[in-house]
Parts: structure tokens; sequence; C-alpha cells
């Protein structure tokens, strides 16, 4: 089931996802009590088709290969991303985590009263970069990173046994044996690669539980690395804070939600597993093309975009796993910036 509603956002409590067989009571009152602060339905889509794909990609096990059945199918979950919804929910997924940051929302609020709202929502649309200027966004950045860089890691490491098992299965017959309508499996890959992502249910629960809880807390001012993509994170999420990226703004919100490395990189991931399902012949050829560029090519695009050559922000541990639900809590706005908002 598609989500028909935008994600709206408490200022001070919850976010509440609505459409998704919630009780319908409770989901009008979180709706009444919300601010308006919302992400708009395509951003958030986009945010669950990282998370669905980079944790479905991630449990690729090489016990998968005992057959070319099973081989096919591991090739389809690795490479069933659409490689533009990817990269802007790579961006989208990072601010839901930046969402959470206390001292960066306050941040946001104080820079609308030093202007104006509509000054520093033209200013982030202009250039996402200026999100740099505002108080708490280290912060932020560091939240987007490290949320990142859980979703990048895991499916490096399930890439690197994927390529590793493509030499080890060299040892059974079957692997060595031709795969079947080579052609019509690489159409059916690249006809995957152009399908949009729609999240149901189940991806919606697992989106909330997945991007809130990254890192868990106690980060450091000094401690993110900031790149082109955790910077569009931050941007997009104080665009969320500013009431300025719901579904009427998503046009505009294109150049926040592209960035032209990791563009590249995600497009180019692509193009090499393509070249290389074209030439595979033998069964274990193509556990190879998985491995390599289904799985670790976009991996290396992920961590690349999150920093991950560099020193990550440390975080506390993390709390205890929230129940499964469609509401999900923000960082709070100190009493202060809501009594100078109010005026």
């Amino acid at each position: 089931m598609a989500w028909n509603k935008q994600w709206m956002v408490a200022g001070a409590a919850v976010v509440a996802l609505a459409g998704l067989g919630i009780g319908g009571l409770a989901t009008a009152r979180q709706e009444r009590e919300a601010p308006g602060v919302s992400l708009a339905q395509d951003v958030v889509a986009a945010a669950s088709a990282f998370e669905t794909y980079t944790r479905g990609a991630g449990e690729i096990s090489p016990a998968a290969f005992t057959d070319g059945q099973g081989v096919a199918k591991a090739l389809t979950a690795g490479s069933a991303y659409k490689a533009e919804q990817l990269e802007a929910g790579m961006i989208a997924y990072g601010a839901i985590a930046a969402l959470q940051e206390p001292a960066f929302l306050d941040g946001v609020r104080r820079a609308a009263q030093a202007t104006s709202r509509e000054a520093v929502v033209e200013r982030l649309l202009a250039s996402p970069e200026s999100v740099v200027e505002i108080e708490g966004v280290g912060l932020a950045a560091a939240r987007a990173q490290v949320a990142l860089q859980g979703r990048g890691a895991p499916l490096a490491v399930a890439g690197r046994a994927v390529k590793q098992s493509a030499y080890d299965i060299q040892r059974q017959t079957w692997s060595k044996g031709p795969i079947a309508d080579n052609a019509g499996r690489l159409a059916r890959v690249k006809q995957l690669s152009t399908a949009v992502f729609t999240p149901g249910r189940d991806d919606a629960g697992r989106l909330i539980q997945a991007a809130t809880g990254a890192g868990g807390g106690g980060f450091a001012e000094g401690g993110a690395v900031f790149t082109p993509v955790t910077v569009r994170s931050a941007a997009l999420a104080a665009l969320a804070v500013l009431d300025a990226a719901g579904d009427a703004d998503v046009a505009r919100l294109a150049p926040v939600l592209s960035e032209k490395k990791t563009n590249f990189c995600m497009k180019i991931a692509k193009l090499n597993l393509y070249q290389c399902l074209a030439v595979a012949g033998p069964h274990y050829e193509d556990v190879f093309c998985l491995g390599q560029h289904a799985l670790i090519d976009t991996a290396q695009c992920v961590n690349d975009a999150a920093g991950a050559g560099a020193v990550a922000p440390t975080a506390a541990p993390a709390p205890p796993p929230r129940p499964q639900g469609f509401v999900i809590p923000v960082a709070s706005v100190s009493p202060a910036v809501m009594a100078e908002g109010s005026r």
C-alpha cells in the first residue's frame, strides 16, 4: 500500500505517518497537534527505497548460491534500485537522522528569527552549502554521517563475501553451466534499474526504526566530516523544520536532493554491472558481477558520500530498540526558542 500523505513532523514531540492503517482518531489528533513541518511523499519514498535496498541487498549470503535459480534471485535483489532515487534517498535518509538533533533544530529557528523564514529557505534552496552557517549543523551532519555509514558498511561486507564466493563455488559443477537466456536476464536487470520504488506499510515501519535510531546520540560538535551529501542532508532537514520540504516544494528541492559526484558514482556502478553481465557466461561469473558491481560498487558510493574514509564521529551506544509503530520521536525544541517563536 502506498503512502498517501506527507510525513508530519511535530516540532516538540513526534513524527506521524498517516495513511497506513493507524487508528484514525489517534492519527487525526497527531496531525492536529503537528505544527505543519513535513517531508513530501516522494522524499520519504526515496528514503525508504534507500533503506529497503541496502537492508535487503546487505542480507544476500553466499549460502544462497546452490544453483542457478539461487544466483538469479540474489541478482534480482542486488540490482533492484533506480540510481537517481537511491541518491535522493541517501540524502533524505540522512536528513531524517539529522532531524533528531535538538541543537540543530534550535539553530534553524534562531536563523529564521534573525532574518526571516523566507530568506533562510531561499538561501538553502539556492545554495544547500549555506546550511553550514546554522548553529548545531555539525551535530546534525554527524548524525547523518553515522546513519549513512550504518547502511553502507554492511552492504560492503556482503559484497565482499559474495565476490569471494564467485571463486569458491567454481568447485561445484553447476556453477560452470551456462546462464539461461543471457540477454533476457540482462534486460530484466535493466528494467529493475528503472523502476521507482513505492513503499508499503512494512517498509514505513522499518524506515522509522532505522533512520531515527542511527547513532543513538552523544555526538561532539566538531566530530562531523562534512561531505556534499551530509551537507545536503542537513539542508533538507533545515527546510523541513522551516516547512519548506512538503509536497508543494518537491520541484524546488531538486538541487538539495542531488549531488553531482554521488550521482555519477551510482550511474557508473550500474553501467559496470550491465557490462559485466553482458559478457558473463557461467553462473559463477554472474555471482562475481553481483558482488563487485551491484554490491561493492554501490556500497562504495554510499560510504564515499558519508565520508567513510575520514574519522567517523563518536556516538554513544544506541538505546534499546523501540516498539514497532508509525510514530517516531524527534528532537525537542528548547523552551526559550519556542517562546521567542511565539512572540
